[in-house]
């Protein structure tokens, strides 16, 4: 707080009272400690600009993913890539970092046996897809869904079961949930 006010001080006396030399050359020399900051900052931002891709699958092991009679937040704990750290393993949600277009895609499991499943995809409060397969032959069946999105800083997406659903996973990764930024806006 003292050094504020010490900066705010030397502000004051550089607009009123004429600097000397002593004082121009820390004032030159914090101008361009300030302009090398920038540019730094300025650098780190673009160098993360168009650095934001995940690919997560379900889990880690052979489990089935069963939704009780409400949705059921889908969580990726199996992170394969997180460039940019914009997906969370523990909430399931994709956040995204900068204003842009992004692609997301996920492949779903489950072993059908007469029944359907489904998946959908929200983006902040608005499903945006719900998707179904219906099958019979009590083999792995997939669903696959993909969607360009064009969000703001901050928009959240992610993947969720409806109520009374299951999907089935296992090492191979049947289920993975993948987005990668297209470009800022």
């Amino acid at each position: 707080m003292i050094s504020n006010h010490i900066f705010l001080v030397k502000i004051w006396l550089i607009f009123c009272v004429p600097p000397t030399s002593e004082q121009a050359a820390e004032l030159k020399a914090v101008k361009n400690q300030v302009e090398d900051l920038l540019t730094s900052v300025e650098t780190k931002v673009e160098k993360l600009r168009g650095k934001v891709a995940f690919s997560a699958a379900l889990t880690f092991n052979t489990e089935y993913v069963q939704a009780g009679p409400s949705e059921l937040n889908l969580v990726f704990r199996n992170i394969i890539t997180n460039v940019g750290n914009a997906y969370s393993s523990n909430t399931g949600f994709f956040t995204a970092p900068v204003k842009g277009v992004y692609f997301f895609r996920f492949t779903v499991a489950d072993i059908l046996s007469s029944r359907t499943m489904y998946t959908a995809l929200y983006r902040n409060q608005q499903r945006i897809m719900l998707l179904g397969e219906y099958d019979m032959d009590h083999h792995i069946s997939y669903l696959v869904g993909g969607v360009t999105l064009q969000l703001e800083a901050g928009d959240w997406v992610n993947l969720r079961l409806p109520g009374n659903q299951r999907l089935y996973n296992d090492e191979s990764n049947h289920c993975i949930f993948s987005r990668f930024l297209l470009f800022t806006l």
